[in-house]
């Protein structure tokens, strides 16, 4: 998955995230601390937007807290991922519903067979 860099893209992917969570509760059982603890952290980085948003002095030290949540919660959603994954297994293609790539099997190139050249032309003979 390539790194998402802005805050909008972030949240909008955990978000996305938590609601393919919420939508396959039933067959996620092991997984309730992790969706608790993202969805806790997701509202405490909105909140420390918010404060970076409502006041220019403090800026540098809510981006500063900012960055650091957004780097705790990368980590959090990667377990939640992970947890999805061990719960559903590699292969199960719901799990593009959570942003994972599930196993697929490789598909197999044919193997050309190398082409023969053409027979070159006879040399030419002066007479």
């Amino acid at each position: 998955m390539p790194q998402i860099s802005s805050y909008a893209d972030t949240i909008r992917d955990w978000d996305s995230l938590l609601t393919a969570v919420r939508t396959n509760s039933e067959s996620l059982p092991d997984i309730e601390r992790h969706r608790s603890a993202m969805e806790l952290h997701m509202e405490v980085t909105r909140e420390i937007k918010a404060r970076q948003d409502s006041f220019l002095a403090g800026r540098q030290g809510a981006t500063q807290d900012l960055k650091a949540a957004l780097t705790n919660g990368r980590e959090l959603a990667i377990r939640l991922r992970g947890a999805v994954k061990a719960n559903i297994g590699p292969r199960n293609e719901r799990l593009v519903q959570f942003g994972i790539a599930p196993l697929r099997p490789r598909r197999r190139t044919p193997t050309e067979k190398p082409e023969t050249p053409p027979p070159a032309p006879p040399p030419a003979t002066d007479k």
